[in-house]
């Protein structure tokens, strides 16, 4: 199946479904209008060779508002209902990440089907290699894999390890494949030197104790854990709630409003940004689009735009939509809340500064950072209309309802 390439611009929704953000504040008469950010691109800063910076608009003109207020939102309550068999799945996945197998100081000597915990370290000619070494990896002997992962290892990896004891330091040779992604190691006979640390045995649910959880799992007995297991879906679950009405509360804005048109040249210029910045993060070693496009999604170039246009004009219709009712709603920008708006994105969005990010997301680090504060304001809109929406609970069984 074609991977979908969602296109990353900080349209409104996409950033508030990413990052979210936090309560809005209204000032009445006081509060700023919304003149976008695009208005003010050249004024401030914006790198002038964008066709965005050039760009100017006032949303109000191409939008008609319908009725946005007090939106009717449908949920099923069992989507948001925690199960055993969730709180089941969690523990598993907890234990597997922090600790899947521990010693078992009834084994001495390695047999078939063992886990083994091991260091190693790769020899080409007496030398150690590049990547060819680790330690304390938890490896599947009968299956020539690693026990955590299932990744498969070159064929002969394991075949020296039956019958060593724990304690004791094994070479073991291995020739790599023909194929290999690395010339210096295709086709090349090595040696591993292995040093058993242990032989192991699967962590379960059944298994664990006040011991284990206590020392791995950060609580403090294993109810504790199972406590903290279902305190960390509710959270999850709840998260997920008000996603979903987020959703539906932006999805309904395109049926309660109009956007008459989009302003001439915005929606060429957004998708020519996003594909020069998709250029500049994945092809900068002088790859051309096309080329990693059908490498890495089986498509073309003319595809990828035609998919990203789609996505952008939906996009930029919630915009549009959203900036006028904050005009509409008189709401204020409010730099507190926009300062720690931003800090989210910087910390959780992997950027090493405010700058990377305003460049990154706009015209130039002024022309950015004026277009994310409108995106801050469309979602303080946003957070108003969720705020008012009128949710409904339907019972999955017996039809029933509730609202809240």
């Amino acid at each position: 199946m074609r991977k979908k390439i969602i296109t990353v611009l900080m349209a409104c929704m996409a950033a508030t479904a990413i990052f979210g953000c936090g309560d809005g504040k209204e000032q009445g008469e006081n509060a700023q209008g919304t003149e976008s950010a695009l208005q003010e691109g050249t004024e401030a800063g914006a790198d002038a060779s964008s066709p965005l910076a050039e760009l100017t608009y006032d949303a109000e003109d191409y939008v008609t508002l319908g009725e946005y207020m007090g939106v009717e939102v449908t949920l099923k309550e069992a989507d948001y209902q925690i199960t055993q068999e969730e709180v089941n799945s969690y523990a598993d996945q907890m234990i597997a990440y922090t600790k899947p197998f521990v010693a078992d100081e009834s084994k001495t000597v390695i047999g078939e089907g063992d886990i083994v915990d091991v260091d190693y370290v790769g020899k080409k000619d007496g030398e150690a290699f590049a990547g060819g070494s680790a330690e304390n990896q938890y490896i599947d002997v009968s299956n020539n894999s690693n026990a955590s992962t299932g990744t498969g290892y070159i064929d002969g990896f394991t075949d020296g390890l039956i019958g060593v004891k724990v304690g004791e330091t094994v070479d073991c040779e291995s020739t790599f494949p023909e194929n290999y992604q690395s010339e210096d190691l295709a086709g090349q006979t090595v040696t591993f030197s292995f040093t058993v640390n242990g032989i192991c045995k699967k962590v379960d649910r059944e298994s664990i104790d006040d011991a284990f959880v206590k020392e791995y799992l950060q609580s403090e007995s294993v109810d504790d854990f199972y406590s903290n297991v279902k305190n960390a879906l509710t959270e999850q679950k709840e998260s997920n709630r008000q996603s979903d009405i987020r959703a539906k509360v932006l999805d309904s804005l395109l049926k309660s409003c109009k956007v008459d048109s989009l302003p001439e040249g915005l929606l060429d210029a957004r998708l020519d940004a996003y594909v020069e910045g998709f250029k500049k993060q994945y092809c900068s070693d002088g790859t051309d689009l096309n080329s990693f496009l059908t490498k890495n999604y089986n498509m073309t170039e003319e595809e990828f735009e035609t998919q990203n246009r789609t996505y952008l004009e939906s996009n930029l219709k919630q915009e549009l939509i959203l900036e006028a009712i904050v005009k509409n709603e008189k709401i204020a920008f409010d730099q507190e809340g926009f300062d720690k708006y931003i800090d989210n994105i910087v910390a959780n969005g992997g950027f090493e500064s405010e700058d990377q990010l305003y460049e990154t997301y706009g015209a130039g680090i002024e022309y950015g950072k004026k277009y994310l504060k409108n995106v801050y304001l469309d979602n303080l809109a946003c957070d108003k209309l969720v705020e008012k929406a009128k949710v409904t609970y339907v019972d999955g069984e017996d039809g029933g309802s509730k609202e809240k």
